[in-house]
């Protein structure tokens, strides 16, 4: 009886049982916030939370088309072959990004002295595998498989690739809204700031992901492209905004890239 509206609706159905996963566990962190619950359970909340995508991928995929499906939705892990120039830009654009924006910072005079420092003892101990296992690559690998594994080859097979993420980047950025609600330091400039980082990474990520259909490549970009911004971010805001820019500009070199072959 469950399995009819999945099979009629795969897409909404996916949408729902990830957001109800994920905002689940998110909503703790929302009516306690990050101080009022005990260490360390904030973090295994967003890190359970961030599996909601792959999860209910999965859960549609199995109801939905059965085992046949489940195969081929996880046969996405094994496929590592792209062609070189999408390898070069999974693996080393985000670090080249942040050479960029350090770059341009110093060039400018804008660089402060000891930034560098400032940054490896920020990310010291704890702080450094909070920041690579917890919020790079755990949260890249249980959102990567539903929004670019599951939801956007659906859209892809209406909709052209420009518009095909336009049409999923607020629904991955509205799944944010709890873990973004839960850190009160954060108001509506950041929200705006973050809103542009997630329609930046919509485009890079579809347009690796149009490239390779690789699980492993956009997991790989979505993690590194965390550590590095992380990183621009303890060094100085300066170096910070750079960084964003720069995901900022080469997002627009591909939409512009997709619009050129449409005409």
């Amino acid at each position: 009886m469950l399995s009819e509206p999945l099979r009629r609706h795969p897409l909404a159905a996916f949408y729902l049982l990830a957001y109800l996963w994920s905002w689940s566990l998110g909503l703790p962190l929302l009516l306690f916030g990050h101080a009022g619950l005990p260490a360390p359970l904030p973090a295994v909340l967003e890190v359970s939370a961030a599996f909601g995508p792959a999860i209910a991928a999965l859960l549609v995929t199995a109801v939905a088309g059965g085992r046949p499906a489940v195969a081929e939705l996880l046969r996405g892990w094994r496929r590592w072959r792209a062609p070189l120039s999408v390898q070069l830009v999974a693996w080393l654009g985000p670090a080249m990004l942040l050479a960029i924006a350090i770059a341009a910072s110093a060039s400018a005079g804008r660089w402060p002295a000891g930034a560098a420092g400032t940054a490896g003892a920020h990310f010291g101990g704890a702080g450094l595998v909070d920041l690579v296992l917890l919020s790079a690559v755990l949260q890249s690998a249980g959102e990567e498989p539903g929004w670019r594994g599951f939801a956007l080859p659906r859209l892809r097979s209406r909709l052209g690739p420009l518009a095909a993420n336009l049409a999923l980047f607020p629904v991955w950025l509205g799944w944010h809204l709890p873990f973004f609600l839960a850190r009160p330091e954060f108001g509506w400039f950041q929200w705006l700031a973050f809103s542009l980082g997630i329609l930046a990474a919509t485009f890079w990520l579809g347009w690796i992901w149009e490239r390779s259909r690789s699980l492993p490549l956009v997991v790989g970009w979505h993690a590194l492209i965390n550590i590095c911004r992380g990183l621009a971010l303890a060094a100085s805001t300066t170096a910070f905004l750079a960084f964003s820019n720069a995901v900022l500009l080469g997002a627009c070199v591909i939409v512009l890239r997709w619009w050129w072959r449409r005409r």
